[in-house]
């Protein structure tokens, strides 16, 4: 696999929030658009969502269509946030383009959320590991074959010297899926989250009614954990 080297960036005063997982159907992008909300409508923060994916899932998740420029398109406000589109032509983009995109988000006062792309070797997570305030926020699907992609991407961050938390989705009592949070702990101690979020049917109606499940369910399950999850980044000083 060949890496992108970081592309430092100065201070800007804002939080930024990466999501990511190295793997697709993670979850990541539940995980991305419930915690913006719980920021935003919980805990006050100014919250834009920034999706780096050309497949455009953040976007789809709260609502809107994927835009031809996403680098120049205008940002729309949805569910209380400031959503920053994803497309198709972000597949092609250069990581300085990117990590223009992402100064002109990361205005002061900001907590800013991005949705990474589900590889490891994009020009997204050599722009996110390079930024100063950043969290990276690994979200890995709660069984053994997502766990390697996981680990690459926390490697990555210590590599750099970047803050990193793991928060294991899709919890179920399944055997599987205890042997690959116990791997997890195990293998990552405190940068492990206290909140682990469960699998839950209110997340697959969140994405149907096109909202983010922590504002169709807040309730639920996964609604819940991931308001945890929130709470406990205000709490850190981190969101």
């Amino acid at each position: 696999m060949s890496v992108q080297p970081p592309i430092a960036r100065p201070s800007t005063g804002s939080r930024i929030i990466a999501v990511g997982s190295g793997k697709g159907g993670t979850g990541k992008t539940t995980v991305a658009a419930g915690l913006g909300y719980a920021l935003a409508s919980e805990h006050g923060r100014a919250v834009a969502l920034v999706d780096f994916d050309p497949q455009g899932s953040l976007t789809r998740f709260t609502g809107q269509r994927a835009v031809a420029d996403p680098l120049r398109a205008e940002p729309i406000e949805v569910h209380g946030m400031t959503l920053y589109r994803g497309g198709a032509t972000l597949a092609g983009v250069s990581p300085a383009a990117l990590a223009a995109h992402l100064e002109r988000v990361a205005t002061p006062g900001r907590t800013v959320v991005v949705d990474l792309r589900p590889m490891l070797d994009d020009p997204g997570h050599a722009v996110v590991l390079g930024q100063p305030e950043l969290l990276l926020l690994i979200v890995p699907e709660l069984n053994p074959e997502a766990i390697p992609e996981a680990r690459k991407l926390a490697a990555m961050a210590e590599a750099r010297g970047v803050a990193f938390r793991i928060v294991g989705n899709k919890e179920e009592n399944r055997r599987p899926v205890k042997r690959a949070l116990g791997f997890l702990a195990s293998g990552f101690g405190s940068a492990m989250s206290t909140v682990v979020i469960k699998r839950g049917a209110a997340v697959a109606e969140a994405h149907e009614r096109l909202q983010p499940v922590t504002a169709y369910a807040p309730d639920s399950p996964p609604g819940l954990a991931i308001r945890a999850l929130a709470a406990e980044l205000v709490e850190e000083g981190v969101a």
